[in-house]
């Protein structure tokens, strides 16, 4: 069987061509709101609202996914993004980019359908792989699209990024629109609150994400701004910067995925986390561009991470609906999300570094919990709801 089959392939594409488009202004949206007038703590109410509305589409979208076909569910969802940037493009203020986070937040309701797609079409053994190479075409698009956005930025303005982006927007859906439909009616089960309640595997998988999230979110969207405020650096220089950390994410997180499927997730989480801290201590010690562009690379460990849960938790389903499964999880993620972007807006209004410093805590904390974790058997696709 090759590593990815035809839709697959396709979903891969469409992913990269997504990451190209948002990989425009993913790292300078926010600096773009300082411009527009938006205060430090106003950054993290607005990742907020984004990552708040993100964790709200979960559900509906797992509704959608056990009422109509996958392919629809993801195919509809996948053309919004093509809205917000056009939002971001004709705003005015730093409050009309509002409506934008709202689109961008809303464009991730088809993750239930997404990732129950990619699952039914891998073999067991080859879940945690599959889903995080499928995902790790995105950061891949990351990798160019940063360069080109703080190069267009500094010389046409970000109006001009976010029209590119629209563009690229169209043809990432465009490629969706070509996967098949799967005839597979696996994720079409009802839900039955016992099974969640019963699930002992689920809740642990749950906790210990919570945490990594909040390390995640209370820092990610403050690297970029960190190095802007502290260090002086402009829009061209942080598009390289957010690009070394697009191929940090494209490098690690297949390679995060296998470690997973070959020694079980408590070793693919600690290797990740132990870069996550590795990049976040050099960026905050690093006196050079040089060290700053290393730690960039290794913070590519932050969405490494997310990617990493995708492709594990599913492992603690058991009995939990695919569809559902991955709903639930995603909107429980949802409160260290918005929650984590709030505080770090808050932490960096009192000091830049405060944020960066409040990750390596969590993730150093989670890596002494990982020391103490025994495993029960979850290699491949695993026991039933251990």
């Amino acid at each position: 069987m090759p590593r990815l089959d035809r839709d697959l392939r396709l979903l891969s594409a469409a992913n990269l061509l997504y990451g190209l488009g948002i990989g425009l202004y993913l790292q300078l949206l926010f600096v773009y709101a300082m411009d527009l007038g938006a205060s430090r703590a106003t950054i993290g109410v607005l990742n907020a609202v984004m990552l708040a509305c993100i964790a709200a589409g979960n559900i509906p979208g797992a509704w959608a996914a056990q009422h109509f076909r996958l392919k629809t569910v993801i195919v509809v969802v996948w053309w919004l993004p093509v809205a917000a940037a056009v939002c971001f493009a004709l705003a005015p203020s730093w409050q009309w980019l509002v409506p934008g986070l709202i689109l961008s937040g809303l464009a991730m309701a088809n993750n239930p359908a997404f990732k129950s797609y990619i699952t039914l079409h891998s073999e067991p053994e080859r879940v945690a792989r599959n889903i995080t190479l499928v995902f790790a075409s995105y950061p891949a698009g990351l990798v160019v699209a940063p360069l080109a956005g703080g190069f267009i930025a500094d010389r046409h303005g970000m109006h001009a990024v976010f029209w590119l982006s629209a563009v690229l927007y169209a043809a990432s859906s465009m490629a969706a629109t070509l996967i098949g439909h799967i005839p597979s009616q696996e994720h079409r089960a009802p839900l039955r609150p016992a099974v969640v309640r019963e699930n002992r595997g689920f809740r642990r998988y749950v906790a210990f994400f919570l945490a990594g999230f909040l390390a995640v979110y209370v820092g990610q969207a403050f690297l970029t701004p960190y190095l802007s405020v502290v260090h002086g650096q402009g829009y061209g220089a942080l598009g390289v910067y957010a690009a070394l950390t697009a191929l940090g994410t494209a490098l690690l997180t297949p390679v995060s995925g296998r470690i997973a499927d070959l020694r079980g997730t408590r070793a693919g989480a600690a290797v990740v986390l132990s870069l996550m801290c590795a990049g976040t201590l050099l960026l905050l010690g690093g006196g050079s561009p040089y060290a700053w562009a290393v730690a960039m690379f290794l913070c590519g460990g932050y969405d490494t991470f997310r990617f990493l849960a995708t492709g594990v938790v599913g492992r603690s389903f058991g009995d939990i609906p695919l569809a559902w499964g991955f709903a639930l999880f995603d909107t429980m993620m949802g409160i260290p999300m918005a929650g984590g972007a709030v505080l770090g807006g808050v932490l960096f209004r009192a000091d830049a570094a405060l944020p960066l410093v409040l990750v390596v805590a969590i993730a150093g904390g989670l890596l002494v919990v990982l020391a103490a974790w025994r495993e029960r058997g979850e290699r491949g696709r695993p026991d039933r709801g251990t």
